[in-house]
Order: structure tokens, then C-alpha cells, then sequence
């Protein structure tokens, strides 16, 4: 029986309404109207439009059955409320427009009937709050979760029923959809911004229930990432928004070997979205239909890394609901990761279907899950789940892993069917065909435990993820306690692995070129300063600097490192008033030069370091990596075979650092990074009786001060984005500007405090809680005014950002240039770089008048042939600055103090440093004494530089 819509004129075929009246929204437009169900054997239907919406030009009542005939002239009345044996598939009238209508023919009641069917989804007027895991590519095909019980008006205005086939030639439907997806491909092109935040844009993927999913290259590390972009209809609503962004951030603190990872959340021009693990290799959906069926013990192998993954996040409190071999990504490495886990999903009716469902006449797709439909995809979805999304729990999870088990085993689907509703059905109430029915290898034993994950009932099932994981590893034959007992052979592959990696390594050639390097350096610079050529001596100073500085960008562009990568993080991460420093820094190097007569050479030289750069990196560098691939891929097979076996990722890991040998360390971080190499350090403690020698550890003290900075930067750019979506929020509910501001301060500040939390908690390798967190997030809980959401009082914090701001790093800049750049005035004023006297007489062999001019220096006679920095006479310079603004104390103070300000931050230490400075300069007009061969200067100048550097990093931390 059809009906058509009294606005737009669309097509719908509801299935066995019951008598009464009912207010559904139309799909296409959107608009609500009335519908009155006789109670007569035909169930005649009458449509309207309502009394508050717009009319269409012909409003009145007509008969939607196909018989065109007229309706009763006394229709039944409406009920009093909602049926009881209803199936979901209406809302029943109450006088006036349904608020929380989404579109689909939802129950007047908000939930779920526990008699439904699962032919549509039922409305609650909201989020759902547990809601997880929606992001799902499409490309363009039918409509995923097409349940066949609407018509659609085809381009003629006829109605077109989804369930009848399509009788044209198959050449003419695969044109068509080839049209369609291109024609979808050309706009998401067009779409597609070339930058989004610190991300550049590469390329579409697809279409998820939210939006657009990109393929993104982060700026400042340089690595690839998946960026999942909101579509603008859903940025409209601030409420969503906000919460979209609180989950989002709280999942990014879910890390888990077999998770895919959310990096950063952000906002840019209006397009919300968030970064996360790019996984360069294939689902287990292209896998299967790559190679067809699995044999059962890799099936296995998968299916219980994706459960521990799983099992991790259901710990902290989170349902993916969307569990399919499309959300089962495996990277190169055959490590199985759970995409999407923690995320929310999209309210019913937030956002129509995107524009290439039009294809739905071409074939109805049941494996793609589309927004505004129930949660999940039909294919894979528990029975309980079809009937309400919202009241499912992670047995919901194991359902959906088993359907996944299922089609590794079998190749096909337990359940299959024309209709998305169909398969809903059988998945309810038919009964499944054991796998070893369909694939007569299915060992028995496996094909229980599946039957079991699949269980109609909750209840039935196993009860929890630990239960299915050590039935899956008892089926592999793997040992449930105690560490990893690896076979011989495998001891003794991974240990030839790492022998030849180590002995394949150019380390050793490196550090003989760098010696020798630093030999002809120093000798160069000795000889040329003998030999009276200071400009030469002063190049060969910097080659000296430049050429270990250029080699750390050459390598670090061209072969990447962890040092190279985090400095190139915090480079993209300064905010304006750092490059404002760096700035200054620079000109003032620059004028350095420029007054000893080395700027020209220098930059001459520079090419040279560049070359010289170029050189080592082709002779150790490259050719250490080509050695080296060969125990690296051999490894990395060894690995993956016991992955699958079903092996832990924690149990791979400490195989390897403990079976490598002594010389572990840099093996293990090739295969794993630094961090791992790092955590992995506390496997070995008394693992075994060899001495462990470390790597790289002269990294290790720059790297976490790297590390510092950039969990700072990240944390003021996270807080900054939380409290903005916050604020907007709680304005669109109509709170005041000012309170939502303090509120949104209040809520962004907790959950970046909990976030740093938890980033301690793993750096100290224990378990992170981070169901707190996604409570929180789920549940935005407002603080009451003047306190914040633990319930301290809020404390005024603007004096210490003003005593932060300006007498901080700022403060200690602007007087490190001041000393600087007055000194280098001196110096200038004074020709001090002019005098070559000494140089002169050493290069013609007059060692006497060498000896007098040296003397002349170091003794501070000189003064008598210098003068004062001459100031402007609107300067007045008190009497007892004057000896200091004739010493070389000066600009090497100045310089201490620039350094000071450029790489320490905070109040704190400005506390010693000033002090520090005045010491240096003014010390021996303080009473400061000659010490031995020390002129009172020179140990001012030392005691002042000892308090601006050392004590001052002190007071710092």
C-alpha cells in the first residue's frame, strides 16, 4: 500500500500500519503530516498536511490505496496511546508536529518496542549517549541500510518499487552507476579543502555516516593520517558538536596495540574534524574478497587480535556497535587494528543519506551503514540491536565479531538477503547454518565457539570478550600463563636477524669520519689563525658549526629520525612571539658575523656543509639502510607468522628484546620506534643474565625536553578548542556569554587535566583509566558558578599569566638584547675586531710583540686604549654602570641572558636570573675579589653565568 507525501509528492509504502492517526516526517522533505488509519479490513489510509505547516497547492485528503478509492466516511478514531503490539513503524498523533521525528516512522513513546521488528529506527530525540563507532567509508553505492519498505518516484514521477527487479540490460544499470559515482566523485573533489589545520590534504577516501574521510599528511611530523571531517549539516548544531568533540578527545587517549589511534581534534573555517592512525594495508573485507576463505587458524589469528582490542575498550566502558570485517584494518605489519572504536555515532535522522544513494534502484547494498538508520550494519548486527540501538551492551560486540569470524571461514555472510530488513529478520529468528556445514575443514571445536558468539539471546553468549579471547587462544594451542616460550628455531632466527642488522650498521664509519672531520676542523682553524688568516680561521669555525647542523636536516629530511621529527614538531608548533625571538636571535647573530668580517665566509662555507652533508649521508646513511632491509624483513615475517599463531603484541615484543642479545636496543627500535624501545627497556630487568647495552642515549635527555614542549603546545591547542565548541554550546541553550565562557574554561580545563593524567600514567607503563574520561565527555557535567567540576573553588588566575607574560621570557629577552647589542656597540665603537696586532706578529715570527699585545688583553690593559659605550646624551648612565660598559663582560653577559630567555619559560627563573646578570657585569664594583690567576671580572662574569644557566634550569624544574 502506498501513500504519497502532501509537500513533495514522494512515493512511501509502509508496511501493516495499525488504526489510528500518526504524524511521520517525510524523508525526502522533511516536513510532517498526518496520516488516519481506518480500522476497517484494507486499512485505508487518509493523508494531510498538518494545520501548522505550509500547505501543499492541493492539501486535501486523498486515499492512498492503490485502488484510488474514496475513504470511509467514518474513519476509526485515533487511540488514546500508543499501541502496544505496534511494530515501530509509525508515531502516533498528538494534535502537532513530533519534535523528536527523525524521518524514519518512529514510536510516540521515544524507545525501542520490545515487539519491534527492527523495521525502523526508533526516535529518542537525541543522541544516543553510548552511542560508538559510526565512521564507515562509502563509495557511492546504494543505500547501505535500505530496508525496501519505501518507493521512490523515478524521473518520470512514477513510483518505482525498491523491491521489484530491475528488468533493463545489466549494461545499461552498470552505466548508470558508473555516472552516478562519478558524478559523486567530481563533487567530493571539489569539496575536498587543500588544508585543513596543520594537516594538508592529499586525497578523498570516502563518505562516513558524518562526513567526508581524507587522506591527510600531518605538516610538523610528516606522516600520514586519516582525517575524518563533519559534514556541515551536523556542524549546525553546537550541542552535537561539542559532545562529537569531548568523545572524540576522550577516545584519543585509548591506546591499545590493535586501536586505531585519534592524534588531534581541531576546527578550521567552520569544518570540524579529527586526526587519526593512518593504516597503510587492507581490511579484512578486501582480504577475503581478495583471497576468499581463510583457513581457520589464521581466521583465528585475526579475529583474536581484534578481540583484545575490543576487550580494551570495553574495559573502558565503550560498545563499537559496528563491528564488520570493514572495520578491521591490518597493517603491513599483520597487526589487526579495531577502527572507529569510541567514537560517537550519529543520532537517527541527523543527516540524509549522501546523494549517491540515488542508486538504490540499481541494487539494494546491505553491507554499508548509513546515517539516520538503525546503528550497525544489517549484515553483522545482533537481534537485540536492530530492536534498540541505545540498550545494547559489548555482547553486542561479540555477535558482530562472530558474523566477522564467520565470513573468514565461509567467505559469505551468516545471513543473507535482498533487504536490509530481510537479513534483520533472519538474524532474529532464523537459525544458522554451522560453518562446518558450508566448509567442511571448520574444525568442530571452532565452529562451537562461534555458534556460541552467535547466540540469539544476550544471554547465551559468551559474556564477556576475556571469555571469547581464551576460548580462541585454547582452540590455537596457546599457553594461558606465563611469559612466551618461543621455539628454538625462532630464538635462533631473531638472534641471526639481529647480528646481521648490527653488523651490517655504518655507526662505526660514521664516527670515524666525524672524528676526522673534527680533527681537520680544529687544525685548519689553528694553522689559518697562525698563519695570520683569521677570515679563513673564522670559516673553518664555521664549517665546524654548520656541517653537524646540516647533516641533522639532510638526514633528518631524507631518512627522518626521532630528534629530527620532534624538532621539526616544535618548529611548526612556536607561536608568533617565538619566531619573534628566533627572529631577533638571528639578526643578531647575523650582526655578529658581520663585525668580526666572517658573515660573507660563512655563507660561503655553508654550501660547503651542505655538500659535505650530502656526502655522509650517501656513504653511511643510505647504504646502512639497504644493508640493513634484509634482517629487518625477515624479522618482520617471523613476527607476523607469530601474530597469527595468536601471540599478544606484548609477548611479541618482549621476545624480541629479549632474544636479540645484548645489542637489542637499536634492532628493537627500527621494528618498533623509539618509544617502544624505551618501554621495552623494563622487559630485560632480570630477564636474563647478559649486559644490555644501550643506544642512543645521548637522544634521550634533548628528546624529553622535545617532548615537554610539544605535550604544551598540544595542550593549549587542545584547551583552546574545547573551550570554544563549549561555549558555543551552551550559548545555543541560551546560557549567558560570560557564563558560558567560564563554564566551557572550567569543563576544557578538566578534561585536558585528565588527558595529562593518563599521558603520565602510560609514560610510567601503568594502566590508564580512561572510562572517567569518556563519562565525563558522555555526561557534560557543569561546574557550579565559582567552582570548577571538582568542586575547588575557581581561583583568579590572571596575575600569573601577567607576571608570566612580562616578567618572564620576555623580560629576560628583551634584557639579554639589550646587553647583547650594546655590547657588540662596544666592540664596534672600540674596533676591538680591527686589532690584529697579535695575529701580525705571530705570523712574522715576532713572538715578543705576540706575547705584549696578548698580555695587554688578558690583563685588561687594553682599557687604556678603549672607551666607554658612548650613549646618546639623552641617556644618562649612573657612574657605577660605567666600568661595565667598558668590558668584554658585557656582550658575553648579553648573550647568556639572550639564551636564557629563548629556551626556559615561566616567572621562575627570572628570579636568579637578573641577579645573575648584575653580578656579571657590576661584580667587581660589589666588592668582588681577584682570585689566583682571575681578574675580578673574569670570576664575576663566571659566578653570574653560572646563576643565569645552571641554577636558573634548576629553579625552572
Amino acid at each position: 500500500m502506498s501513500i504519497a507525501c502532501p509537500y513533495c509528492k514522494a512515493v512511501l509504502n509502509p508496511q501493516a500500519p495499525k488504526p489510528g492517526k500518526y504524524t511521520p516526517k517525510c524523508p525526502k522533505c522533511h516536513k510532517p503530516f498526518l496520516i488516519v488509519v481506518a480500522d476497517d479490513a484494507e486499512r485505508t489510509m487518509m493523508v494531510q498536511p498538518l494545520p501548522a505547516a505550509n500547505p501543499a497547492p492541493n492539501p486535501s485528503p486523498k486515499p492512498a490505496s492503490p485502488a484510488a478509492r474514496p475513504a470511509p466516511a467514518n474513519p476509526a478514531p485515533a487511540k488514546p496511546a500508543a499501541d502496544p503490539n505496534a511494530t515501530g513503524d509509525f508515531t502516533e498523533a498528538v494534535g502537532r508536529a513530533d519534535p523528536n521525528a527523525t524521518g524514519d516512522f518512529t514510536e510516540a513513546v521515544g524507545r525501542g518496542d520490545p515487539n519491534a521488528t527492527g523495521d525502523f529506527t526508533e526516535a529518542v530525540g537525541r543522541a544516543d549517549p553510548n552511542a560508538t563507532g559510526d565512521f564507515t567509508e562509502a563509495d557511492g553505492r546504494a543505500d547501505p541500510n535500505a530496508t525496501g519498505d519505501f518507493t521512490e518516484p523515478d524521473s518520470a514521477g512514477r513510483s518505482k518499487d525498491l523491491h521489484a527487479k530491475d528488468t533493463r540490460p545489466a549494461k545499461t544499470r552498470l552505466e548508470k552507476v558508473k555516472a552516478s559515482k562519478s558524478a559523486t566523485s567530481d563533487a567530493d573533489a571539489a569539496d575536498v579543502p587543500p588544508r585543513l589545520g596543520g594537516y594538508e590534504v592529499l586525497k578523498a577516501l570516502g563518505k562516513g555516516g558524518m562526513g567526508a574521510v581524507l587522506l591527510g599528511r600531518q605538516i610538523s611530523l610528516d606522516r600520514k593520517v586519516a582525517l575524518k571531517v563533519m559534514h556541515p549539516k551536523i556542524a549546525t548544531d553546537p550541542g552535537f558538536v561539542a559532545r562529537f568533540t569531548r568523545e572524540a578527545y576522550a577516545a584519543a587517549q585509548l591506546t591499545h596495540h590493535n586501536v586505531v589511534q585519534i592524534y588531534d581534534i581541531g576546527e578550521d573555517a567552520g569544518r570540524h574534524f579529527f586526526s587519526m592512525e593512518f593504516i597503510a594495508g587492507q581490511s579484512l573485507a578486501d582480504l577475503v574478497k581478495k583471497e576468499g576463505r581463510l583457513a581457520p587458524e589464521v581466521a583465528v589469528g585475526y579475529i583474536l587480535q581484534a578481540a583484545r582490542g575490543l576487550r580494551y575498550g570495553h574495559k573502558q566502558g565503550m560498545v563499537h556497535r559496528d563491528i564488520k570485517p570493514d572495520n578491521l584494518l591490518i597493517n603491513a605489519e599483520g597487526i589487526v587494528k579495531v577502527a572507529d572504536l569510541g567514537l560517537v555515532k550519529l543520532p537517527s535522522g541527523e543527516l540524509a543519506a549522501p546523494a549517491s544513494s540515488s542508486a538504490a534502484s540499481d541494487g539494494d547494498d546491505t553491507q554499508l551503514t548509513r546515517a539516520g538508520a538503525v546503528m550497525g550494519t544489517p549484515m553483522y548486527m545482533a537481534p537485540e540491536q536492530a530492536r534498540d540501538s541505545a540498550a545494547v551492551d559489548h555482547r553486542a560486540d561479540i555477535y558482530s565479531l562472530g558474523c566477522t569470524l564467520y565470513v573468514l571461514l565461509t567467505g559469505k555472510p551468516p545471513f543473507e538477503g535482498r533487504t536490509a530488513y530481510e537479513i534483520i529478520s533472519k538474524h532474529q529468528t532464523a537459525p544458522l547454518t554451522p560453518p562446518e556445514v558450508v566448509v567442511k575443514r571448520v574444525p568442530k571445536a571452532l565452529s562451537a565457539i562461534l555458534m556460541k558468539m552467535m547466540a540469539k539471546k544476550p544471554e547465551d553468549r559468551y559474556q564477556s570478550m576475556d571469555e571469547v579471547i581464551a576460548a580462541l587462544e585454547e582452540f590455537l594451542g596457546l599457553e594461558k600463563t606465563g611469559p612466551f616460550n618461543p621455539k628454538e628455531e625462532q630464538a635462533d632466527q631473531l638472534e641471526k636477524c639481529c647480528h646481521q642488522f648490527n653488523y651490517r650498521s655504518r655507526s662505526g664509519l660514521k664516527r670515524t669520519l666525524a672524528v676526522g672531520f673534527t680533527a681537520v676542523c680544529l687544525l685548519g682553524i689553528v694553522g689559518a689563525a697562525l698563519a695570520g688568516w683569521s677570515v679563513l680561521a673564522g670559516g673553518l669555525v664555521g664549517l665546524f658549526v654548520l656541517t653537524p647542523l646540516a647533516y641533522f636536516v639532510v638526514h633528518g629530511l631524507l631518512t627522518g629520525s626521532e630528534l629530527f621529527r620532534r624538532t621539526r614538531a616544535v618548529l611548526f608548533g612556536l607561536r608568533i612571539m617565538d619566531w619573534v625571538y628566533a627572529g631577533v636571535g638571528g639578526v643578531l647573530l647575523l650582526l655578529t658575523l658581520w663585525l668580526f668580517g666572517w658573515l660573507w665566509v660563512w655563507l660561503g662555507f655553508a654550501v660547503l656543509a651542505v655538500g659535505l652533508a650530502l656526502v655522509l649521508w650517501f656513504v653511511t646513511d643510505r647504504a646502512q639502510a639497504a644493508a640493513q632491509e634484509e634482517p629487518l624483513l625477515e624479522t618482520r615475517q617471523l613476527l607476523k607468522t607469530l601474530r597469527l599463531q595468536g601471540l599478544d603484541e606484548e609477548q611479541v615484543r618482549q621476545f624480541v628484546c629479549k632474544y636479540s642479545g645484548p645489542d637489542w636496543e637499536a634492532f628493537f627500535e627500527a621494528l618498533f620506534g623509539y618509544e617502544a624501545k624505551l618501554a621495552a627497556r623494563a622487559y630485560r630487568k632480570g630477564a636474563t643474565g647478559e649486559v644490555s647495552r644501550p643506544a642512543g642515549t645521548w637522544r634521550e635527555p634533548i628528546i624529553a625536553w622535545l617532548d615537554a614542549r610539544l605535550e604544551a603546545q598540544q595542550q593549549a591547542r587542545e584547551r583552546r578548542h574545547l573551550q570554544k565548541v563549549e561555549a558555543q554550546a551552551l550559548e545555543a541553550e541560551g546560557v549567558a556569554r560570560a557564563e558560558a565562557q567560564a563554564q566551557a574554561r572550567a569543563l576544557a580545563d578538566e578534561l585536558v587535566e585528565q588527558a595529562a593524567e593518563a599521558h603520565k600514567a602510560r609514560q610510567q607503563g601503568q594502566e590508564v583509566n580512561v572510562q572517567a574520561m569518556v563519562a565525563a565527555a558522555r555526561e557534560r557535567r557543569r561546574p557550579r558558578p565559582g567552582f570548577n567540576l571538582a568542586g575547588r573553588p575557581l581561583r583568579s588566575v590572571w596575575l600569573k599569566h601577567f607576571v608570566n607574560d612580562w616578567f618572564g621570557r620576555r623580560l629576560r629577552f628583551l634584557l639579554g638584547v639589550l646587553l647583547f647589542g650594546a655590547g657588540l656597540l662596544w666592540v664596534h665603537q672600540n674596533g676591538l675586531l680591527k686589532d690584529q696586532r697579535a695575529w701580525t706578529a705571530i705570523a712574522e715570527g715576532d713572538l715578543a710583540t705576540a706575547q705584549q699585545a696578548a698580555q695587554q688583553a688578558a690583563e685588561g690593559a687594553a682599557q687604556a686604549r678603549t672607551q666607554p659605550l658612548r650613549l646618546p646624551a639623552a641617556i644618562p648612565v649612573p657612574e657605577l654602570l660605567r666600568p661595565a660598559l667598558n668590558s668584554w663582560a658585557l656582550p658575553a653577559t648579553g648573550l647568556l641572558v639572550l639564551l636564557n630567555g629563548m629556551v626556559f619559560f615561566g616567572w621562575r627563573p627570572t628570579v636568579v636570573t637578573v641577579p645573575g646578570a648584575a653580578l656579571a657585569l657590576l661584580g667587581p664594583q660589589l666588592g668582588i675579589p681577584d682570585v689566583g690567576p682571575l681578574t675580578a671580572q673574569q670570576v664575576s662574569l663566571i659566578a653570574g653565568a653560572v646563576l643565569i644557566m645552571p641554577v636558573a634550569w634548576l629553579v625552572r624544574h
